[in-house]
């Protein structure tokens, strides 16, 4: 199997639960065994991630049970338990917008085929939005995810199930009819790949350190178990030459300087086996910043940065050092120069203060997208390299000028790539700035821009197949020509073709409303339409 990608549109109790790559071993529960077994067992990595969800500020989730339900060939189906807590462990979803979750790692998975996922939630408590301080309707407490094939636990080998779900889109808190309680309809991209053909980025693990590992019998120090909270089990750190150990203080020191008992903040990937190969690991607690570069890194390796509200530290500037060994990072793993840092982007600088000297020790630093309000764009040319400049209101005071190269990727955040024409003025946009400096580019330059969807709901009150538009409240929509098009309706969600769209079918509508300056007669374009239950 080279990995599997599906879309699951979910009436269920949980909106958003995902998983992702990059894990040791460990994880609570006993196993069943599948009804398709082979001999042996294999991993299984969990992890938990979330897109953007601008209506709500956190949303809690508690977590009981993760298990695989074995294909059903006419045997037993016993589900087999990857993960399972009995404690009160809270996870705020939201908080994982920049990095994956470790939900758990479990190495006693038995092999054979796989056709579903199943989640048992045992409560949900939204921040924020329509349903704050309601109760959250949980029809069953259980959440099956059907892949729509099955997935097979190699013996000796590592699965990577990831569950990452476009909030936008999945977090429809409303009120259930008459009841007065609030449902989730979750939106969830389901990848399931096996690790040795998975590149994946590098995540960050938390936990402390238990007892070290010594395969070899050396006395020497090969890695160490790190303990997760919660009932997650324990997680095989194994570190290299290549490793870089931060010591409390946030200077780089010496991998003797690990002592059982530590709290440690660890960077790495999976590999796979299953063991968590490190390339950073930091002794005590971090904190993580996020601010906007206020100046480039001067010749003592530092630079200003203004620290957003209502974070840890509430300075509202403060002086970022970087040493020789401090990682600089932009998209999923690329390393940049120092000379990335410019004024005006966006950090998150994860490090230490330290009162010696008055500043913060940057430990790893992510570039981040440049967003703000697209104000208007025009071509440009610089040498041969033709392209739109594009002016961006970054706040109430700072204009920047950002020059996209032509073929350069637009896209839908979560939903794939538009066309140049449905960038408009007036929308906010997320800019990927360029760390390569070109000889005949002297303008900050953009590798790649994001769009959040604009919604329209609404019934379908006409339907123009030949022209693929659809008519809502008066409005023409577009809807494009290889969608996303899920019917909710009834017990089992579905994927369907345009031309089984009905007349007065009630739909959310994902997607761009037209520029003031397209002179078609369409007002909207959908890549993404959900049919659902009209309940009004």
């Amino acid at each position: 199997m080279r990995g599997l990608k599906y879309l699951l549109v979910l009436f269920m109790a949980l909106a958003v639960v995902g998983f992702y790559a990059c894990g040791g071993s460990g994880g609570g529960g006993d196993s069943g065994s599948p009804s398709s077994s082979s001999n042996g067992t294999g991993t299984v990595a969990v992890f938990l991630t979330d897109g953007p969800a601008d209506e709500y500020d956190e949303l809690w989730v508690n977590v009981t049970e993760v298990s695989l339900i074995p294909h059903d060939d006419g045997s037993t189906t016993v589900p087999v338990v990857v993960y399972t807590s009995t404690s009160e462990h809270w996870l705020n979803l939201l908080a994982f917008r920049d990095e994956d979750f470790l939900l758990t790692v479990n190495n006693r998975i038995p092999a054979g085929s796989y056709e579903k996922i199943r989640l048992r939630i045992r409560e949900i408590k939204p921040v924020g939005g329509s349903c704050t301080d309601m109760e959250i309707k949980l029809p069953s407490g259980k959440i099956d995810l059907v892949p729509g094939g099955t997935f097979e636990v190699e013996p000796g080998e590592t699965l990577v199930i990831r569950l990452d779900i476009d909030a936008n889109k999945s977090i429809n808190l409303k009120k259930a009819g008459k009841s007065g309680k609030c449902v989730f309809r979750p939106v969830i991209f389901v990848d399931i790949e096996p690790l040795g053909w998975m590149p994946g980025c590098p995540k960050i693990v938390r936990g402390e350190l238990v007892e070290f590992i010594d395969d070899d019998n050396s006395n020497g120090i090969e890695g160490f178990k790190l303990k997760l909270s919660d009932d997650r089990g324990t997680l095989d750190v194994y570190v290299s030459d290549d490793t870089v150990i931060f010591g409390d203080d946030g200077l780089s020191t010496a991998v003797d300087d690990l002592a059982a008992g530590q709290r440690l903040w660890v960077r790495g990937c999976l590999d796979s086996k299953g063991y968590f190969q490190a390339s950073e690991v930091v002794i005590g607690e971090v904190i993580r910043l996020n601010g906007i570069a206020q100046s480039i890194v001067n010749e003592q390796n530092t630079f200003s940065l203004a620290i957003d509200p209502g974070q840890s530290i509430t300075d509202q500037t403060i002086s970022v050092a970087l040493s020789g060994k401090t990682l600089l990072l932009m998209g999923c793993d690329d390393a940049v120069e120092k000379s990335a840092i410019i004024p005006g982007l966006p950090l998150q600088v994860i490090g230490k203060v330290s009162l010696e000297d008055q500043t913060f020790r940057a430990i790893v630093i992510f570039v981040k997208p440049l967003s703000g309000e697209l104000l208007s764009k025009e071509d440009a040319q610089y040498g041969s390299i033709s392209g739109s400049n594009l002016h961006i209101r970054i706040d109430e005071s700072t204009t920047m000028t950002v020059f996209l190269p032509a073929g350069k990727p637009i896209g839908l955040v979560g939903d794939g790539e538009i066309p140049l024409n449905l960038l408009c003025t007036g929308k906010n946009i997320y800019v990927m700035v360029d760390p390569v400096k070109s000889d005949e580019l002297s303008i900050l330059t953009a590798s790649e821009i994001k769009v959040p969807p604009d919604t329209h709901t609404g019934y379908c009150a006409s339907i123009d197949t030949a022209n693929r538009t659809i008519s809502i409240d008066n409005q023409i929509v577009r809807v494009a020509d290889h969608p996303t098009i899920v019917d909710l309706r009834g017990t089992d969600d579905t994927l369907v073709d345009f031309d089984e769209l009905g007349l007065m079918d009630k739909v959310n509508c994902f997607g761009l409303a037209a520029c003031a300056s397209d002179d078609s007669r369409v007002d909207f374009y959908a890549f993404v339409v959900l049919i659902v239950e009209d309940d009004d």
